[in-house]
């Protein structure tokens, strides 16, 4: 199972905007009646043909075995998979792109519930890969509005093992962006979601109390990066705090309301419901958001005028969905925990520090200890290359994943990949782990 990649880059926003065979049963036969003298003959019951098996299904997951995708990947989805086939075919500007685009099934066949299929076809017809240099530290870029994905050709060497991940969240860029057409809610008002035209048409009043939710880049740039970790790469490596927050998000109200958060066309209202139904106020809200943007990019967005922690907006989120006892729930606190990092002093931002001041990985010999027991039944020893591991959700339970660097045990060949461990927090156990080597994919699918 391919785990997921997350990658740094910068995003522009659009500016013009096997089944088994069976044998069908034998219908048994029923003895023609003898009939009286006086009765009428009648005709002999003739049998009903056996049902014709639907060859969709096994269409769809021959092509989909030929371009590596596993059964499950599918999700049940045969028509809408040869259809993203067809389309993927057809489109020669994805050149050596292609076959790795085929990876992002599993994310449309989530994502179709909020899908105008026939406009985010048209897109993927349409969709297109340039390489070229780009300004330091971006490693791609998706421009919605010329529907092009950017590969920088200036990643340095060591770095190189990182470009499937670094596609695959430009991808969800592209998946994010193009669900739909419409024109999307940017106000919440008394339970209704509005566009500009409807609100246009509010009283006074109403505008004054309505509340203003743009497309808050938390979504937007932490959703690309979470979703990349959850669907390919097993972890993270940019948009830290905004992913673990995601993270965050996913384990308090569930995976179904994070598809909604990152895919549907109102992203910036779901996120605002979130916190209103919570207890924030218009005023506070906006103060939220404004700490998760700056959080996320602090090179586009200033320093919020109230900080609110990330730590203190997850605790009141939980409270009022999940009621109290966060204090105990092992998981939730280690979202909490990776939000600060090692040795970090953030948590002091939290209206609760005194009490994450007992839980932060506030030194090494702590964080040493921690990992010790994560790893400690690995058959290889990982070395880290971003500290501490970054939770993600994945089928309602919590990994923790991790760029790392490793010695192959059975080949002794050094391995540059993610490695995702789902460990009982409570129980401190691991119960299984996942490695991609990253290497090897880059030279599958880009040598």
């Amino acid at each position: 199972m391919l785990l997921s990649i997350a990658s740094a880059c910068t995003h522009s926003p659009a500016d013009n905007g096997e089944a088994a065979n069976t044998a069908a049963p034998t219908q048994s036969q029923t003895a023609e009646p003898t009939l009286a003298p006086t009765e009428a003959p009648t005709e002999a019951p003739t049998e009903t043909p056996a049902p014709t098996e639907d060859p969709l299904p096994a269409a769809a997951l021959a092509t989909a075995y030929e371009h590596g995708l596993a059964e499950e990947a599918i999700r049940g989805e045969y028509e809408l998979f040869i259809r993203f086939s067809e389309t993927v075919e057809s489109n020669p500007a994805l050149g050596k792109y292609r076959e790795f685009v085929y990876l992002i099934f599993p994310v449309v066949a989530d994502a179709s519930a909020y899908m105008d299929l026939d406009h985010f076809f048209d897109t993927l017809a349409g969709l297109s890969f340039v390489e070229r240099a780009l300004e330091a530290g971006i490693a791609g870029r998706y421009t919605a509005g010329v529907n092009v994905v950017e590969i920088n050709t200036e990643i340095d060497l060591y770095d190189s093992y990182h470009v499937p991940e670094v596609v695959f969240h430009e991808l969800m860029h592209f998946v994010d962006f193009n669900v739909g057409d419409g024109i999307p809610a940017i106000y919440v008002l008394d339970g209704r979601r509005l566009n500009v035209f409807e609100y246009d048409e509010l009283s006074q009043e109403e505008q004054e109390r309505a509340v203003a939710c743009y497309d808050p880049d938390v979504v937007i740039e932490g959703g690309a990066e979470y979703f990349t970790a959850k669907y390919f790469a097993g972890a993270e490596r940019a948009y830290f705090i905004s992913s673990q927050f995601l993270a965050g998000v996913e384990y308090i109200f569930g995976e179904e309301k994070l598809d909604e958060l990152f895919f549907s066309g109102d992203s910036g209202a779901v996120l605002a419901e979130l916190f209103l139904d919570a207890g924030y106020s218009k005023e506070k809200f906006y103060n939220a958001n404004q700490t998760l943007s700056f959080l996320t990019n602090s090179s586009d967005h200033g320093e919020p005028r109230v900080f609110i922690a990330p730590e203190d907006m997850l605790i009141d989120l939980y409270e009022s969905k999940l009621g109290s006892g966060w204090q105990e729930d092992e998981g939730f606190l280690y979202i909490l925990k990776a939000i600060n990092g090692v040795c970090g002093g953030e948590y002091r931002h939290s209206e609760r520090k005194d009490f994450l001041r007992g839980v932060e990985f506030r030194t090494w010999e702590q964080y040493s200890a921690f990992v010790e027991k994560l790893y400690v039944e690995l058959p290889f020893e990982p070395d880290l290359r971003y500290l501490p591991p970054t939770p993600l959700m994945r089928g309602g339970r919590l990994l923790l994943g991790a760029f790392a660097e490793w010695t192959d045990p059975e080949t002794g060949e050094h391995v540059r990949g993610t490695l995702t461990v789902d460990y009982d927090l409570e129980a401190d156990t691991m119960l299984g782990f996942e490695t991609i080597d990253l290497d090897a994919l880059t030279g599958r699918y880009f040598g």
